[in-house]
């Protein structure tokens, strides 16, 4: 069971990729106009016991800016449980944008972390339980380092991106014979203008991780005053969303996804439910920032 999840995906799946892009690409980091934090949970199954439990954290900023272009700097953190396996994860990112032609700026990132991983036998039936009393023990690995790459064009109306995660393989001992799985993930978001207060903004993202099926999402929101945005989301093999997405306050944002599975899950797994909470530095926009509606 260990070694096949070792060979799928490892990482989890956000509804909100747009409002959480950092946590797929490291080349995000520093995009918006000011130090950003979020935090977030995601409670997937919600009926069935032991089902996947994220929460996932991130803080970035600009530093050393110089007109149009200019350094990022910021840290990831997610901790991901499902039944008796978990995991932990921290990463530092970098990330350099420079201006390009036609109003685009392009960003490459890299982002070094670490990660821990466990598992509790003593939740798992094995048939040697009663043989081998250690089994009944929690089981640890640290795996150092793991490395995330990507690249980020983007100008004021969309975005295209692509990253790799955990694209050194790193050797996992101990729970599992096996190395961590790059996961591929391509991306694409634009915001159109319906009137002078609404635009739509549809995206994209596709995952893709060896020997397993590529994944794709796709969102279609409107957004009144860049204040309010709502509207529904799709993933291959899963089900429907509905998002919301709320500034308030110059300075915070609340997100919030349901997810309706449409899977043979439905029948066990119940709904599940994805929040955001996102707090800025400031309140407004900053001189020669470059600011992507499809993703802010």
């Amino acid at each position: 069971m260990i070694a096949t999840l070792a060979r799928a995906q490892q990482l989890p799946q956000y509804t909100w990729f747009t409002y959480n892009y950092i946590q797929y690409n490291p080349a995000v980091t520093g995009a918006t106009e000011c130090m950003e934090l979020k935090l977030g949970a995601r409670r997937q199954w919600t009926t069935l016991e032991g089902a996947p439990n994220t929460g996932f954290a991130s803080i970035h900023g600009k530093i050393k800016k110089k007109k149009f272009n200019f350094h990022g700097a910021g840290a990831t953190i997610e901790n991901d449980r499902f039944g008796p396996f978990g995991y932990t994860g921290l990463n530092v990112n970098y990330a350099y944008h420079m201006r390009m032609k036609k109003g685009y700026m392009l960003s490459s990132g890299i982002g070094v972390g670490f990660k821990q991983y466990r598992v509790n036998f003593s939740e798992m039936f094995l048939r040697e339980q009663d043989i081998d009393p250690v089994i009944t023990a929690a089981a640890n690995d640290f795996v150092f380092p793991v490395i995330n790459f990507g690249l980020w064009l983007y100008k004021n109306d969309r975005f295209y991106g692509i990253s790799l995660r955990q694209v050194n393989g790193a050797q996992v001992e101990g729970i599992n014979e096996g190395r961590l799985q790059t996961h591929w993930t391509f991306a694409y978001g634009r915001a159109s203008k319906l009137s002078d207060d609404i635009l739509f903004k549809p995206a994209f993202l596709l995952n893709y991780v060896a020997q397993s099926r590529p994944s794709i999402e796709a969102q279609a929101l409107l957004s009144y005053k860049e204040r309010v945005a709502f509207g529904l989301a799709g993933r291959t093999g899963s089900g429907l969303s509905a998002l919301l997405k709320v500034d308030f306050l110059g300075f915070l944002t609340a997100a919030y996804a349901y997810d309706l599975t449409l899977s043979k899950m439905r029948f066990e797994g119940g709904p599940t439910h994805e929040i955001i909470l996102g707090i800025r530095a400031c309140g407004g926009d900053s001189e020669n920032h470059t600011r992507c509606a499809a993703y802010d």
